[in-house]
């Protein structure tokens, strides 16, 4: 009897795990297909050298608002009292906004200096909307993990659909007002993302309530979580600098068109990636924040496992496929996309099998080995194509396989910890016991 009763559990259990999944991938699917609709229109209606432009300004806004928590957005999922989350989501709501008001004098007063830093005086003006930006993003990652904490995984969907099809959207109702170029792009995401962000802040209207429920401080939840700020924080900055490095070294050390090229073929290869990434990272936190030793092992085995068949069609397409279809889809300008795209289908189909992994070393408190291959992983790229030399396309194929490479060796050590911790190991120490 006691076996049928934990088959039945273990059944459920993996059906509820399943029927999450599929929520999420509902909302993430119509939100990709509605911008894949649009993106062959906005294709023809900005140029290269526009999204080579807003490719800078977002890595700007990217690089502050990952750590404008301070990484205490991810620690929402972990106290066992609603009531604790909630007043964790409060400071950390406080955190991005004096994150995003300082962005706000810095890169504005330094406008001219940052936009010549960066070879590309025209952005100026643009940069007084990084604060805006940063709080908007920062606010909607913070909302997501409450509602991810409550397992209302519909409401993230939709979240989903509004600020990628309410970007495309906003985008191209700019371009056709006669107000495109690198503006339209911008003011078009902050549009998509504003409209997110109402929309979590109804839908989680509850984390601004029953507060008083708790016996925590901020502070005293701040220090609770310190390892956050402390580990987690840097790792998420060095990720940062190295997806934004590259972009800053193909903007200067290349052009800014074919950075444009770049950002084009980045942004559809993570259609796929998000569609099946998006819903299993999402739920594999969940389930690792409450899960107990013995199971996680086999879990994030499994997930890997899931990761690579549900990866490995839509890639194999991308890489074969690619090169004919961007310039016929988008426009014979976005040739140089498709031969980009085929070169980093390496690197990010290894991306999409480790994603949702990741969060195990923030569960198991072993961040330091995140942050260690991190610095790596960071390294690696930037290095390469800062010194490799001739064409671009050749430089990233090299990068991909190199990156591919690493992140193997990251998966190893993910199923490591896993093994490590079912075992009663305190995988903080292994390291020193090997």
């Amino acid at each position: 009897m006691k076996a049928n009763n934990s088959g039945r559990i273990a059944s459920w259990r993996r059906s509820e795990f399943l029927r999450h999944i599929l929520t999420l991938l509902t909302g993430t699917v119509a939100a990709q297909l509605l911008m894949l609709a649009l993106t062959p229109v906005l294709s023809r209606l900005y140029t290269p050298e526009a999204y080579g432009l807003f490719s800078l300004y977002s890595s700007l806004v990217a690089t502050v608002a990952v750590v404008a928590a301070l990484r205490y957005d991810m620690a929402i999922m972990l106290p066992k009292r609603d009531a604790d989350a909630k007043v964790l989501k409060k400071g950390v709501t406080r955190l991005i906004l004096a994150f995003s008001v300082a962005a706000t004098l810095v890169c504005g007063l330094a406008s001219p200096m940052i936009a010549q830093a960066m070879g590309k005086p025209e952005l100026a003006p643009w940069l007084w909307l990084v604060g805006l930006s940063i709080f908007t993003l920062g606010e909607i990652s913070a909302l997501t993990y409450w509602l991810n904490r409550r397992s209302d995984y519909k409401a993230i969907g939709i979240n989903r659909v509004l600020q990628s099809g309410g970007t495309a959207l906003a985008q191209l109702g700019f371009a056709l007002g006669k107000f495109g170029g690198v503006g339209g792009l911008i003011g078009g995401t902050l549009v998509g993302q504003t409209a997110a962000l109402l929309t979590l802040r109804h839908k989680g209207k509850d984390v601004r309530r029953g507060l008083e429920e708790s016996q925590e401080s901020i502070p005293g939840l701040f220090n609770r979580y310190r390892r956050m700020p402390l580990l987690n924080g840097p790792n998420a900055l060095v990720d940062a600098v190295r997806t934004n490095g590259i972009n800053l070294i193909i903007g200067v050390v290349y052009s800014g068109a074919l950075l444009g090229q770049f950002y084009m073929a980045w942004k559809l290869l993570e259609i796929p990636l998000g569609l099946i990434n998006g819903a299993l990272a999402q739920v594999f936190f969940q389930r690792l924040a409450v899960m107990g030793r013995g199971t996680m092992f086999a879990f994030a085995k499994s997930t890997v496992y899931r990761s690579a068949v549900l990866g490995i069609i839509p890639f194999a397409l991308i890489y074969w496929l690619s090169p004919w279809a961007f310039p016929v889809v988008l426009g014979a300008q976005w040739a140089d996309a498709g031969l980009i795209a085929r070169a980093l289908v390496p690197w990010l189909f290894m991306s999409l099998i480790t994603s949702p992994i990741s969060t195990i070393f923030v569960v198991t408190e072993t961040q330091h080995l995140m942050l260690a291959h991190a610095v790596v992983y960071t390294a690696v790229p930037l290095s390469l194509l800062f010194f490799l030399k001739g064409d671009i396309v050749a430089n990233l194929t090299v990068v991909s396989w190199a990156m591919a490479a690493i992140l193997i060796a990251f998966t190893v050590m993910a199923l490591w910890v896993g093994h490590r911790f079912d075992h009663g190991v305190d995988p903080k120490v292994a390291v020193l016991e090997n």
